[in-house]
């Protein structure tokens, strides 16, 4: 009986190369995808039959992503090229300087980014992007209520920020101005 190919879809992909923002943009587009699904869930039907696999499926994406960026993992998975880990944090210290920040207050964290290991900094930043995605998701849903929708083109800018400042394609995080100014809004 001969052997199906493998639908390509399907098929592992080749290792990722985290200085390239193509990359970074489909990993945390995937990451978002896990946590915003949970996240949904845990909203609007927590007694959902998969619930508790949704969530455990979430963290254990974080949990793979943080790995891969504070470790680099093995050459199966990544392309060793140095940007994982140290060179990363360091780059995020300086490019997300004001998020972080005010992530660390949030928190209850003390110290600063700078007394914080590579890990806890990446951990950080991913977390950072995440309330930002949720806030994203919360502003479409604003716009829907009024009867309109966000453009596409807001959402992709938004990827490319995030996915630039974490390839390190862009010295620091620019989001589309709309998100910016519903962010604000939130704050007050």
């Amino acid at each position: 009986m001969p052997q199906q190919a493998r639908d390509a879809e399907f098929a592992p992909h080749a290792a990722i190369d985290l200085r390239d923002q193509n990359s970074m943009f489909l990993a945390l587009e995937e990451l978002g995808i896990a946590c915003m699904q949970d996240a949904w869930i845990r909203s609007n039907d927590p007694g959902h039959k998969d619930a508790a696999a949704v969530h455990e499926q979430a963290e254990e994406f974080l949990a793979d992503i943080l790995m891969l960026l504070s470790t680099g993992g093995d050459e199966s998975r990544i392309v060793q090229n140095g940007w994982a880990g140290a060179e990363l944090a360091k780059h995020l210290r300086a490019s997300l300087r004001q998020e972080l920040a005010a992530e660390t207050a949030a928190q209850g964290l003390e110290g600063g980014t700078d007394a914080m290991s590579d890990e806890a900094v990446i951990r950080l930043a991913l977390s950072c992007y995440l309330k930002d995605l949720e806030l994203l998701t919360a502003r479409d849903a604003h716009e829907k209520m009024l009867g309109r929708k966000i453009e596409p083109k807001e959402y992709i800018d938004f990827m490319i920020g995030w996915s630039g400042v974490f390839s390190g394609a862009k010295p620091s995080l620019e989001l589309p101005m709309a998100f910016m100014i519903f962010k604000g809004a939130q704050k007050h």
